[in-house]
């Protein structure tokens, strides 16, 4: 059912991303790295799930979202710990023998735990002892990090990915990111100071629907749960969500829980989702007051110069501001995908945080 509000699992429930998933199947049997690319809601997590599923190998998957900024060596190795757990079942019991040689890492049962202290597991060699198992049954073994730029204040973990790069011929790794800037600049693949530098990698990358295809997954969708749908109501929200799988699937669920499509309960959908992309977007004012001087302008407005911002922030600030004070600002929110530089200037990618921010402005102070 193409409207659940959890991401996504068996391809059956997975629209119009046979390109990509053929994209992925291929690069399976050359890329020892795959990275799952695309803006905020546009089904990553969704992709990512069904494709390691239909891969028919053994896999982990950490799911990133949810940690601190700047999570601790602990959060991370919990992760680990979690993801192990769920393990398939078919592939558990050979594991769980491979498992047991490792130092920092208790069995009980089918329960594993993972010693989190300092010297605790040594995640180098599990991979090692992944890796050899792997080779002798004769299988890639994948190890999938969802959002993995949230753990990027660790530099650990880019020299443990370059390490199974290197040493474990068995193992594909697979990173997905919507803040594409900082997904990027964590994997340092251009910086030569970075472990993973000039490291080969495949992109996948997931793109917004098109202006069709965004009506047909809708009223596929509606088919799907049996409830009525005018394409006049289908066109309308459709103009509104530009395409954002998330936001689509989100207006679908909330047709169904009213059992009812109709083009009055499009503000009041559109104002919802609107406040959860704001509520997201104003964790940013805790790290900075501007964050919300420069989206609020945004939100506004279409676009504006990087000339006009300045002011703005000046004009908010009541003196003048280095121009690298006002670069950071605006690249850091270009790198978490939130807005994107274009001719004209400055925008906010997506219209339905844009309009939640127009409807509620963020903490400027």
């Amino acid at each position: 059912m193409y409207f659940s509000p959890r991401p996504k699992t068996r391809k059956e429930d997975l629209y119009d991303r046979e390109e990509e998933l053929d994209s992925f199947n291929r690069a399976l049997s050359y890329a020892m790295l795959i990275v799952i690319t695309g803006l905020r809601r546009s089904g990553k997590t969704s992709f990512m799930n069904v494709a390691i599923s239909e891969s028919n190998f053994p896999y982990i998957k950490l799911d990133l979202r949810g940690l601190s900024f700047n999570p601790s060596r602990a959060d991370i190795v919990i992760k680990f710990e979690e993801a192990f757990n769920q393990i398939d079942k078919k592939w558990l019991d050979g594991l769980i023998n491979i498992l047991k040689k490792i130092e920092g890492i208790s069995i009980l049962g089918n329960q594993i735990t993972f010693n989190w202290g300092k010297n605790g597991v040594d995640l180098a060699r599990l991979f090692d002892n992944i890796n050899n198992w792997a080779e002798k049954k004769k299988v890639k073994f994948i190890a999938a990090f969802d959002e993995v730029q949230l753990i990027r204040g660790d530099k650990w973990i880019p020299t443990l990915f370059a390490y199974i790069l290197d040493k474990c011929q068995n193992i594909i790794l697979i990173l997905t990111g919507s803040e594409i800037g900082l997904l990027f600049d964590f994997l340092g693949f251009d910086n030569p100071k970075s472990p993973l530098y000039g490291r080969h990698y495949t992109e996948i990358r997931m793109q917004n629907l098109e202006y069709q295809r965004s009506i047909d997954y809708l009223m596929t969708g509606f088919k799907q749960i049996k409830l009525k749908a005018e394409g006049e109501v289908i066109s309308q929200v459709v103009d509104q969500l530009d395409g954002i799988i998330g936001w689509l699937t989100f207006f679908g669920i909330k047709c169904m829980e009213r059992g009812v499509c109709s083009k009055e309960i499009i503000p009041d959908i559109i104002s919802q989702s609107g406040k959860l992309a704001r509520a997201e977007a104003s964790k940013l004012t805790e790290f900075s007051y501007r964050y919300g001087v420069v989206l609020n302008h945004l939100a506004r407005i279409d676009f504006a110069s990087w000339k006009d911002l300045k002011s703005i922030l000046e004009a908010h600030d009541n003196r003048r501001l280095p121009n690298s004070s006002i670069a950071d600002i605006l690249n850091k929110l270009v790198k978490m995908s939130i807005i994107d530089k274009a001719e004209n200037g400055y925008k906010i990618i997506d219209p339905i945080l844009k309009f939640g921010i127009k409807e509620e402005p963020l903490p400027e102070k």
